[in-house]
């Protein structure tokens, strides 16, 4: 995936695309495919190859290469769709000239996997038939856990869209969203070099009511500090 300034390349054809692409990974993440929404959006993008140039609605213009399909669906939006190929698959259902399509763009995880669409089609039966899930490739790379960036925007993206929202259009950070939600407790850092400027910061973190809480949890603390030494 490459970034790219906008002046000379965000026409209205790129702008389209880039709203194309957040409005599959909206409905991929509020599960709009029972409304029949995501089918229709995912076949412009395989048809169309609009996946691999695109200007977000944050002006940012980005391109994958025809061979990166898979970090375009898993990358976090508003760059890509924030989703795995498992999802685009079977979202796909029997349509062999799009399962060619996702084939050609992603690599085979067994040899015999078809790309062309005049063979996708006994595959698909081939597989339904002996009840089995038709072949993907295995995961790019672990899921991210914890409090890392990419974690808290899938939680978002998954439980809070609101804030996501919130974070893709540049109004709040993601930390900030995950306090927010109540997934984290409020973090600040303190030099602690200078005792005004602690308790500078403190004050302004906290508010009066709270430093005063915090003051007299200290003066206690060193009180009894004091009587036991």
């Amino acid at each position: 995936m490459t970034s790219h300034d906008t002046e000379k390349t965000g026409s209205g054809e790129l702008r389209e695309r880039g709203q194309l692409v957040a409005s599959l990974g909206s409905s991929l993440r509020s599960g709009a495919s029972s409304l029949g929404t995501v089918p229709k959006l995912l076949e412009q993008l395989l048809t169309t190859g609009g996946w691999k140039d695109f200007v977000t609605r944050l002006g940012d213009h980005v391109t994958y290469d025809d061979d990166e399909f898979a970090e375009f669906v898993e990358t976090l939006p508003l760059q890509g769709l924030g989703a795995d190929l498992g999802v685009v698959e079977r979202l796909i259902g029997p349509r062999p000239d799009l399962l060619a399509i996702l084939y050609e763009l992603t690599p085979p995880s067994s040899p015999g996997r078809p790309k062309k669409a005049n063979n996708v089609q006994s595959f698909v039966d081939a597989a339904e038939h002996a009840d089995q899930a038709l072949p993907l490739p295995p995961a790019r790379r672990k899921a991210p856990t914890g409090n890392s960036v990419e974690n808290i925007m899938r939680k978002l993206a998954r439980e809070r869209p609101d804030l996501l929202q919130e974070v893709t259009e540049g109004r709040m950070k993601p930390y900030t969203a995950a306090v927010e939600a109540g997934w984290r407790k409020p973090q600040t850092t303190i030099a602690l070099n200078d005792p005004a400027a602690v308790a500078r910061t403190l004050l302004d973190k906290l508010g009066t009511e709270q430093a005063q809480q915090v003051c007299s949890a200290l003066t206690q603390l060193v009180a009894d500090q004091s009587a036991s030494t």
